[in-house]
């Protein structure tokens, strides 16, 4: 019991003494909207290929999610050379993390209208694979400066 005590002192005093850090560094931003980040590689000579999938599957898919307010936005950044990393960004903005929590059975049932069965998505994703890498995802948040 005396080891319990212990650690829940320390923890106690460790929560205490961040409290006055946090409070100091939201002085400078303002936590904004989350945004997911996924990294892509295009294969050689296969830009035309995923454009065109971009323009079209991705664009019908991504347009329904915004406008039945799973997401706020989304954008499509390309770098100006060929990296040997990742050459291209999706990015997709939500409201909260809770947001997308919430509406994440929502959004899957929408995505099986629009792009169809778990069977149909998978099969999509593995065509892509032939012509692009998806390097990583990560989940970021904006910062409003004050």
């Amino acid at each position: 019991m005396g080891i319990l005590r212990k650690v829940l002192l320390v923890g106690m005093l460790a929560a205490a003494a961040a409290t006055p850090a946090i409070g100091q560094v939201y002085k400078y931003f303002t936590p904004g909207t989350i945004w997911t980040v996924t990294m892509i590689q295009i294969a050689s000579g296969m830009d035309q290929k995923y454009m065109e999938y971009l323009a079209s599957e991705f664009k019908e898919s991504e347009d329904k999610q915004v406008k039945a307010g799973f997401e706020k936005s989304y954008k499509i950044l390309r770098t100006m050379g060929d990296d040997s990393e990742w050459n291209l960004l999706i990015l997709r903005e939500f409201e909260s993390l809770a947001a997308i929590e919430a509406n994440v059975e929502k959004a899957d049932a929408l995505l099986q209208k629009t792009d169809g069965s778990d069977q149909d998505q998978m099969q999509g994703y593995e065509d892509r694979s032939e012509y692009r890498e998806i390097v990583g995802t990560k989940y970021a948040r904006e910062l409003i400066l004050k």
